[in-house]
């Protein structure tokens, strides 16, 4: 079996630089080296493949019927080795060609793009890989391997996830216009037994935190239905079914619009933790530590300037 030719990837460059200026002289001068390197690197070529590559036509090199072969396949090669070299100064640059990322429905919709925007700045050959799930989700993409990092509230009892917090945002109760709690700033514990509550589904870590706020308040809610989607909970709530427990920067247009009202469950705030989660004992590369950096000035940036 014969073994395998190599090619020199100087010697490609050559006969393609060649090929495209038709003169040696040329060639030289585009690659910045001399002539007789052009010439020696041609000769090399040839004596590899073992066949002629270029013809004289008057003062013109042209390509033979197997240099055209040749070109044909370097072209297409040097062409792609130049975009490998691209992505690998990325990887020298920031640690990365592309961010592999989870993040929930709306933080997609809503945080996602300004940290994007942000980051574009700085890379803008950096490519986003992102995968939409609720925080459970993203942990479980984590711990999987498929993500290599999670815009996530913060981990309850997750010793395998580094999580590194960002911003906090306000649960509060949501309310028809015209509700007899209307104009309520905070409820009182008799107020909340009457009255059906819709909350996020049992799944969710918000379901979790709005219930660990409400043992630890002493508030027992009689009656409530679960819901995966905010929007469809503020349509109940907009058609009297029950009452929402919100973030209220999902409702601001509603509250602007006088289609719903807001208030607290109690003199103590309802608040979940938002940030940036990776596996546990992962170093962060250069572009997912900026992009660390970027989401937590941009988040907090974009709590303060949410006009509730």
């Amino acid at each position: 079996m014969k073994s395998p030719r190599t090619l020199d990837t100087r010697q490609l460059q050559a006969f393609e630089m060649l090929v495209s200026t038709g003169s040696f002289t040329g060639a030289a001068k585009k690659l910045f080296i001399t002539q007789s390197a052009v010439s020696h690197s041609i000769k090399n070529l040839e004596e590899s493949i073992g066949c002629k590559l270029l013809a004289k036509q008057g003062k013109k090199a042209v390509p033979t019927e197997a240099g055209e072969r040749l070109l044909h396949a370097a072209r297409s090669w040097l062409g792609e080795m130049e975009k490998l070299c691209d992505e690998l100064d990325g990887f020298d640059r920031f640690g990365a060609g592309r961010l592999r990322l989870g993040a929930s429905p709306k933080g997609c919709q809503f945080l996602l793009p300004p940290i994007i925007d942000q980051f574009k700045l700085q890379d803008p050959r950096c490519r986003f890989e992102v995968h939409a799930g609720d925080t459970p989700r993203c942990l479980e993409m984590l711990r999987a391997g498929e993500i290599d990092i999670g815009i996530t509230l913060e981990p309850i009892k997750e010793n395998s996830i580094e999580f590194r917090p960002w911003f906090q945002d306000e649960l509060k109760v949501v309310l028809p216009v015209g509700h007899p709690w209307s104009g309520k700033t905070i409820l009182n514990q008799p107020d909340v037994l009457k009255e059906n509550f819709i909350l996020y589904n049992r799944e969710s870590y918000t379901f979790r935190i709005i219930f660990d706020f409400l043992r630890h308040e002493n508030i027992h809610l009689p009656s409530y239905l679960e819901l995966s989607s905010v929007e469809a909970t503020k349509e109940l709530v907009k058609a009297g079914v029950g009452i929402g427990i919100l973030a209220d920067w999902t409702v601001v247009n509603e509250v602007k619009n006088g289609e719903l009202t807001t208030a607290s469950l109690s003199r103590r705030k309802l608040t979940r933790t938002w940030g940036l989660s990776s596996y546990k004992g992962r170093l962060l590369n250069p572009a997912e530590d900026a992009f660390a950096r970027i989401g937590e000035e941009v988040g907090c940036k974009w709590m303060l300037n949410r006009n509730i």
